[in-house]
This record gives C-alpha cells, structure tokens and sequence, in this order.
C-alpha cells in the first residue's frame, strides 16, 4: 500500500464512473427524442427535458472536476514535488 499522500485511485475511478453516468444519460437522451420523434406528447416532451438537463448536468460536474487531483493532495506535498 502507497503511504505518500495524493487522490490514489479513488480519484480515477470517480472520473471513470461519472463518464459512464454521462455515456449512459446520453444514450438515454437519444432513446427518448427518437421516441419523441415518433409523435409528440406532454410526458414524452418531459422526459425528453430532463433527460436534456440530466445531461447537462452531468457533463458540468464531470468539466468541475479538472484539478481533482490537484486540490486532493495536500499543500506540503505539492511544494515539496515542485
């Protein structure tokens, strides 16, 4: 086991696991406006929307994650690496 201080692996693997939830959100969102194209109705419009903004929003949190494992390693240890 790794005793320096850093994100390890969780860091990666939630990276990993938020692509995923954004791959899976956008086949979801393809899904649903295909069915939509089919014919238009109050819940097909809703689901649509918020596959749209589930999407969205996922892709906006995943961007925020830039520099995660900069701000998870502690400040001694980066002035020590530099």
């Amino acid at each position: 086991m790794s005793t320096s201080p850093g994100p390890g692996p969780l860091a990666i693997v939630h990276r990993i696991t938020i692509w995923t939830a954004l791959g899976a959100a956008l086949a979801y969102l393809g899904w649903e406006a295909s069915h939509l194209a089919a014919g238009w109705n109050g819940a097909g419009v809703l689901r649509t929307g918020l596959a749209l903004v589930a999407t969205v929003g996922i892709a906006v949190y995943l961007r925020s994650l830039r520099g995660l494992a900069a701000r998870l390693t502690p400040r001694s240890d980066r002035a020590s690496r530099s």
